[in-house]
């Protein structure tokens, strides 16, 4: 739990006439220097001898840039989001904000009385009372003692532990502690508030009150600073948003269009790996006993390859659910057989079948299929929920007799804006007739002998 009054030692007041910045960063940048253990280990007595006699590894050291040249300014009363990936830089960011960390070089300047909800309750002494914590945390948050005493009541309430405020905090559970620290933080009036991924402090309820007192907070034009993996807080809350990656700003703007940059981007890198981990399974699953697990039958009709394709023809491997998709089946005749039937089989994550056919269910009459060919399942909107899937692939005689199965031969990733309950999506619209239910009911029979026209 950090708090800071009007500045800290490496924090500065904006010194640009007529600009009122609640936060302001230029050219902000912090490495850390990283220690690889390689090899064996050395005693105590041969890391003496080196110093003495300053002998060294031999290996040059090794630095990560958390952040890199950063120069952001937020207005006083704006909501600004940072998001990314894990390991971006967004924490320390937040933490340099603080006065937690201190810049290699650049500016950060704070102009307000801030609190920061990064570790919720760091400040806290495990063997005083939630009552003397308190008054030690709002201390550190710059306010007197007369001011706590005032506020006393609300945080208690707040956090839902009046009956064991005079316990030790080391007998809390962990979201007891952590709510005691978010009561704390929000209830000292600060003019910035930063948050870091702490919102999830009880159960549902508490989390809903917690998402009140942030909006009570930026609607009563409070600095709001949130990094979060919930990209729905920050399309609802932020009027700015910034996308680190690898300690640069990769994007910054409009919220909306920043996440969506965001996803495109994340997709692609969970395309190539949902590709390469298919590559992978292909080659495993030629060979060895995972043959057996994965794919069996008796090969009278082979099948050589299995495609999932867009509608451009492209090989794709993660999805939508508007998408229109195709299962493309790739086979080869070995001995020729009488009624032979394809399949295709989705599978969600945990194993349960979403969507299983073959052409003998739907009555599909097979033309020769010669010497090798290609089968097509096309789907003019696939509509699954988000979620990862998996591919089954068949051809088998009409008995169920296996000519060759391929289990989980691919797998594939649908994503989604919205966080849809179930595994389908179907194509839906919502209308909304606003009116008195009355009127629509009067009008649904006859009235004076007279019938209304709806």
């Amino acid at each position: 739990m950090t708090g800071t009054g009007k500045t800290s030692n490496i924090q500065e007041k904006s010194s640009e006439p007529g600009v009122n910045y609640a936060v302001d960063i230029v050219g902000l940048s912090k490495r850390f220097r990283r220690y690889t253990v390689a090899g064996g280990y050395t005693t105590i007595k041969s890391s003496l001898l080196n110093m003495l006699f300053g002998k060294t590894s031999g290996k040059p050291e090794n630095y990560t840039d958390a952040i890199r040249n950063l120069t952001i300014r937020i207005p006083r009363g704006a909501s600004f989001g940072v998001i990314g990936r894990n390991g971006a830089g967004k924490s320390t960011l937040l933490k340099l904000i603080t006065g937690i960390y201190k810049p290699d070089s650049g500016r950060v300047s704070v102009n307000g009385r801030m609190a920061a909800l990064i570790e919720l309750g760091a400040g806290f002494h495990p063997d005083f009372t939630g009552r003397e914590n308190l008054y030690l945390g709002g201390v550190m948050h710059g306010l007197s003692k007369e001011e706590i005493r005032k506020k006393f009541d609300q945080i208690v309430e707040f956090a839902e532990l009046r009956e064991v405020i005079d316990d030790p905090v080391k007998t809390y559970s962990s979201g007891m502690y952590m709510r005691l620290g978010f009561s704390l933080a929000v209830h000292t009036d600060p003019d910035i508030l930063l948050v870091d991924e702490v919102l999830a402090v009880g159960d549902a309820a508490f989390v809903s009150k917690c998402k009140d007192k942030i909006a009570e907070l930026k609607k009563a034009g409070k600095t709001l600073v949130l990094v979060t993996h919930d990209l729905d807080s920050v399309e609802r809350w932020c009027d700015e948003a910034l996308w680190l990656h690898d300690g640069i700003a990769k994007d910054r703007g409009d919220p909306r269009r920043v996440i969506d940059h965001y996803r495109q981007f994340v997709e692609h890198g969970e395309e190539a790996q949902l590709a390469a981990d298919s590559s992978v399974t292909a080659d495993k699953s030629a060979k060895g006993n995972e043959e057996k697990e994965r794919r069996w039958g008796s090969r009278e009709i082979e099948i050589t390859g299995v495609k999932l394709i867009d509608r451009d023809d492209n090989q794709r491997h993660v999805l939508h659910p508007d998408d229109a998709v195709a299962i493309e089946i790739f086979y080869r005749v070995n001995h020729w057989v009488k009624e032979p039937v394809f399949g295709i089989g989705i599978n969600r994550s945990d194993g349960i079948v979403v969507h299983g056919t073959n052409t003998d269910i739907e009555k599909i009459k097979l033309p020769d299929l010669g010497s090798s060919g290609r089968v097509v399942y096309k789907i003019s909107r696939l509509g699954l929920a988000d979620g990862k899937y998996s591919l089954d692939v068949a051809v088998h005689a009409r008995d169920g007799y296996p000519y060759d199965y391929h289990k989980n031969v691919m797998t594939f990733a649908v994503r989604t804006k919205f966080n849809y309950a179930g595994m389908v999506v179907p194509e839906h619209t919502w209308e909304i007739m606003a009116g008195k239910l009355e009127d629509e009911l009067s009008n649904t029979v006859p009235n004076g002998g007279k019938e209304s026209v709806i």
